[in-house]
């Protein structure tokens, strides 16, 4: 199981008790938060100490309870960090291998647990998803690209959570199994990312569309990245305005801009086999041994004409359960099909995905996607980011839309007039606009559009008209 590294005691409290774990791998900055946990939570937990084994073991030190060494030190209670109590990874190597070390995976059942994924669900606190070693080998086996028909080498930089499912069966699975050349960072850094990129001749990232966005609005970038042939992009939704606008920094041989779409519940659903380029909005075709079906209940008709309904899952890659949470699993496995809580449809063996089931906007008795009024308001030159949400409640529930602009000249009378280009009038008449200096987001690039109702507060409960 992987966690946030950011969470705080609190955060981590809920999964550690959830997993009972039996050991926990930090490091030093993070103890003070992990064992708070551990207390919090009542288990009993060991702590092992990250450290590279590349290196010499490190030497004992003397750890405060807030996380800082000796010299940061502001009068906190001190922490004994030594090999009587904490230990670190080189204490490990310390014991001679078993000879007996491999019969016990001859006893290994295929659909037994080899991991516990944390994700927030589709409703309710954060669960931990449990996934076999059947679903872990069948997900690696078919999400991996067709390398060997690529006219380049795969040399890939990796800066997105190691613990999150997008990143996840490739980092810690196909790496190693697919012997890629790879590179690890902690996190995305704007200055540096780049600049390893072209150092390392890098070819293939996984980004999430904050990334991207990123890059193409930082010119100093645009030079340092032209080795790049795939990006594969995923946890968020791209729009077709970004990926353009991301494309045009390449002079020569622009990348493959390659949409996954998946959950932590299933892996990944979808994606596109080298050497497939796909420009339609497509969140790719259905990975091997995947399944996906539409569930036209409460479906909402697009500004197009096309009518899209709750995608349902089916594969060997699906979790068994949510560990301690018998009702939400019932609610999500539904006789061995998955419900993704995404709305979509699937047009000549792609699927296209339209926004969650639980963010959709109910205007007058009609669905609005908050998705569609995003993609549409991104087309405008006068907005750089944007997020919508629905307010109010019953009949007065309606669109709010806080925009990043490009320039103060950009007017919510300007965004509505653009709107009324593309969209019907009920999804663009009652939609308020609130100007803001960016969007709260997700590692993963996802809209946090909790924070946003919550900063609305009784603001905006009353639909307005023109």
């Amino acid at each position: 199981m992987g966690t946030n590294p950011s969470y705080t005691p609190t955060e981590l409290e809920h999964p550690l008790r959830l997993s009972n774990a039996k050991y926990l791998i930090t490091s030093s900055e993070h103890l003070a938060s992990v064992q708070a946990a551990i207390e919090a939570a009542g288990t009993k937990t060991e702590v092992i100490l990250f450290a590279d084994l590349l290196h010499s073991a490190p030497q004992a030190k003397t750890l405060h309870a807030n996380g800082h060494t000796e010299d940061e030190q502001v009068g906190a209670e001190l922490l004994k960090v030594d090999s009587a109590r904490t230990r670190n990874l080189h204490d490990l190597l310390m014991y001679p291998p078993s000879p007996e070390f491999t019969p016990p995976f001859a006893c290994v059942q295929p659909d037994s647990t080899a991991a516990l994924m944390p994700t927030s669900g589709t409703t309710g606190l954060p669960k931990l998803a449990a996934l076999s070693h059947r679903a872990l080998i069948w997900e690696s086996k078919a999400i991996a690209d067709n390398d060997s028909e690529k006219c380049y080498s795969v040399r890939r930089l990796y800066f997105t959570p190691i613990f999150h499912s997008l990143s996840a069966p490739v980092m810690l699975i196909n790496t190693l199994r697919l012997g890629h050349l790879a590179y690890f960072m902690k996190r995305f850094d704007a200055h540096l990312v780049p600049q390893m990129i072209r150092d390392f001749g890098i070819t293939e990232i996984i980004a999430p569309p904050p990334v991207l966005l990123n890059l193409a609005n930082n010119a100093d970038s645009h030079a340092l990245i032209q080795s790049l042939r795939t990006l594969y992009t995923g946890g968020a939704p791209l729009a077709s305005e970004l990926r353009q606008k991301f494309l045009d920094i390449f002079q020569l041989h622009p990348p493959r801009v390659v949409q996954i779409w998946g959950m932590t519940e299933g892996g990944w659903f979808t994606t596109f086999k080298y050497p497939e380029d796909d420009a339609s909005g497509s969140v790719g075709r259905p990975v091997p041994g995947c399944e996906i079906t539409v569930d036209c209940n409460n479906a909402i008709q697009l500004s197009d004409g096309r009518i899209a309904g709750e995608l349902y899952m089916r594969g060997l890659s699906i979790m068994t359960e949510y560990i301690g949470a018998p009702e939400a699993t019932s609610d999500t496995l539904i006789n061995g099909w998955l419900r993704t809580g995404d709305i979509g449809y699937v047009h000549d063996g792609k699927v296209y995905v339209v926004d969650r089931a639980k963010d959709l906007i109910k205007v007058n008795c009609w669905q609005v996607s908050p998705t569609e009024v995003e993609s549409a308001l991104l087309e405008s030159p006068g907005v750089e980011d944007v997020a919508v949400i629905g307010v109010g409640h019953g009949v007065d529930e309606h669109p709010m839309a806080f925009v990043v602009r490009t320039s103060d000249k950009c007017t919510a009378q300007d965004l509505r007039q653009h709107l009324y280009q593309t969209l019907a009038r009920y999804k663009v008449v009652y939609c308020e606009f609130r100007f803001v200096d960016s969007i709260p987001k997700t590692a993963s690039g996802k809209i946090l559009r909790k924070e946003l109702k919550q900063s609305v507060g009784a603001v905006g409960r009353t639909r307005r008209q023109e």
